[in-house]
């Protein structure tokens, strides 16, 4: 991706906002920063008045700053959840308005299409918004035409029910600003294990309407061949597809080779174990097909920019948006 092209995301939390929610729309932005080389982007946390906001549960967030509605240049996402009713007032509404014209998308997720519906700013659109009050926001918004689907497109506005639709939302449009890879390694991140991926279509089986039967069929034989991997001629003759046109409908599909796609995701799965097991340098090459420890480290440095001592210290195993893990910290696959 361009480097030009680095949005940024803001999330303007209200009280009674759900963890979960939050979560399932920040995490897969925080997996992509951090593992996919060239996703330049930021986010922040605001409030409307930059003081801290209580989670339904209790849960209270200190913002980065306050929400300033007259900023242009970002993508806007709005998380409210219970008493939506009684955060509409005249100067929220406003705001809201101000900021719809400046903002590249506005994303309203749980019981936030609520607000952006009584600013006026769904009226001829279609919109949802969480189960629970959909029959509520039909009979309050007749301008807006409801849906009940999971989450809906409509012009600039983006908004979306509960907090498993969050996560679809959100791998969805990782899909279409970023690509199929970043999407799935985004996916794959939160389920390893490739039973239940299946099961509850995540890993290559969320691609399936996006990719090519071929594709998904590689993807399938890359997991499945992690310790001893296989040369590209040999997922083209799994696939039955001559090397070229293999390579040729990759790049095409997912943005990146076969090998640097396949060679990523085996370095992903080390990062994990490194993070998450006592497994030893040589184990963990073993586990994702490099021959030796010394190999692997390399490869890990030359990706993340870091070593297997660094991801084994607690300070390293979160990076916020402004860490050095970002972009600039990443480099391309050789």
């Amino acid at each position: 991706m361009s480097s030009k092209f680095a949005p940024e995301f803001e999330f303007l939390l209200f009280n009674g906002f759900s963890n979960m929610v939050l979560a399932n729309a920040m995490e897969p932005l925080r997996d992509v920063k951090l593992r996919s080389p060239g996703a330049n982007f930021s986010w922040r946390v605001t409030t409307l008045d930059g003081g801290p906001v209580f989670s339904s549960s209790g849960l209270k967030i200190s913002p980065d700053l306050a929400f300033d509605p007259d900023e242009s240049g970002r993508k806007l996402i709005l998380i409210a959840g219970y008493q939506v009713r009684e955060l509409i007032a005249p100067d929220l509404l406003g705001k809201l308005r101000r900021a719809a014209r400046n903002v590249d998308m506005v994303i309203a997720v749980d019981s936030a299409p609520w607000l952006l519906a009584a600013a006026g700013l769904l009226d001829g659109h279609t919109a949802t918004i969480h189960w629970q009050e959909l029959d509520a926001f039909e009979e309050g918004f007749p301008k807006v035409k409801t849906s009940v689907t999971r989450y809906v497109r409509s012009g600039r506005f983006l908004t979306c029910g509960g907090a498993s639709a969050a996560l679809d939302m959100m791998l969805d449009l990782i899909h279409q600003l970023f690509g199929s890879a970043a999407a799935f390694e985004a996916s794959n991140m939160f389920v390893f294990d490739r039973e239940k991926q299946t099961e509850i279509n995540q890993g290559p089986q969320r691609l399936q309407h996006k990719c090519s039967p071929k594709v998904l069929m590689a993807l399938n034989e890359m997991a499945e061949n992690m310790e001893t991997p296989l040369t590209t001629f040999e997922l083209a003759a799994k696939v039955s597809l001559s090397e070229r046109a293999f390579n040729r409908t990759f790049v095409r599909e997912l943005g990146i080779t076969p090998g640097k796609y396949y060679r990523m995701f085996r370095l992903q799965r080390a990062r994990y174990l490194a993070e998450e097991t006592e497994l030893s340098a040589e184990q963990i090459a073993m586990r994702c097909g490099f021959s030796t420890a010394s190999s692997l480290a390399r490869s890990l440095s030359n990706t993340f920019g870091v070593s297997i001592r660094e991801l084994r210290q607690p300070n390293k195993l979160w990076r916020g948006p402004q860490s050095d893990a970002g972009p600039s910290a990443v480099k391309g696959l050789a």
